[in-house]
């Protein structure tokens, strides 16, 4: 692979004008990429969605904050049972909706990416992708530098709760809310346990639903409290009916 060409995964669009989008993209090098894409009647529109893997040859980009062209652009992984299976769509559609709206730095982000890289070959190629999810999202806290540390008397926090504003243990129990952000200590250390699991062990994670709903939205208020800012992420209401049939 030479210098120019690059590879990518895709986060969301926004429309540019009739025959273009602006793909936001994350890249190993530069981190968060908006890219100028022809979507006119010759041009692949199918690769551009949500998670997809990209090859970006002749990428260039003339200033930091810039458009990215290319010259062509081609698949890096693939992507057939993403795209025909309706939950391992939800899964894509989620985690690119939750690092479109938590993630804003363009810096290089090589961890985050190969995070990301290695949660779309799980996304195709695992027999069940239930937990998936929640797997990326425990990672991407520990790798982001969030996880919080172990308490040497885990009977003092054994009925708390971690405030996910300050990333500080709290001896009170508190539910999570839009005004509260407390995550109970026991969902807490089921997310501190999963970074360095193998995702096939996440088969043995049991959780009650309400549970499970509270811990996932929790880390992503967590993330995004920490770096963009609190933002509804839309794609969970479907991604909570598609797990719930």
């Amino acid at each position: 692979m030479n210098a120019s060409t690059i590879k990518a995964i895709v986060i969301g669009s926004i429309p540019y004008n009739d025959t273009s989008r602006v793909v936001r993209v994350l890249s190993e090098g530069q981190g968060m990429i908006p890219l100028w894409v022809r979507t006119g009647k010759k041009s692949p529109k199918a690769i551009w969605h949500p998670l997809s893997a990209v090859e970006l040859a002749n990428f260039r980009r003339k200033k930091q904050d810039g458009l990215g062209t290319f010259s062509e652009a081609s698949r890096a992984l693939p992507a057939i049972h993403i795209l025909s299976d309706a939950r391992r769509s939800a899964v894509a559609f989620f985690i690119a909706e939750v690092l479109d709206k938590s993630i804003s730095e363009d810096a290089p982000m090589p961890e985050v990416f190969k995070l990301v890289w290695e949660t779309v070959e799980l996304l195709e190629t695992e027999d069940s992708v239930a937990n998936l999810h929640i797997y990326f999202l425990a990672n991407l806290v520990q790798i982001l530098g969030l996880m919080p540390e172990e308490l040497d008397d885990v009977s003092s926090i054994s009925s708390g709760s971690l405030n996910l504003d300050s990333g500080e243990w709290s001896g009170v129990q508190m539910n999570l809310s839009k005004e509260s952000h407390y995550l109970k200590s026991s969902l807490v250390k089921k997310m501190m346990g999963i970074p360095g699991m193998k995702f096939d062990m996440m088969r043995e994670l049991r959780l009650e639903k309400s549970d499970k709903k509270e811990l996932l939205l929790g880390m992503v208020m967590f993330i995004q409290l920490h770096h963009a800012g609190l933002r509804k992420i839309k794609c969970y209401d479907v991604l909570e009916t598609i797990f719930s049939n």
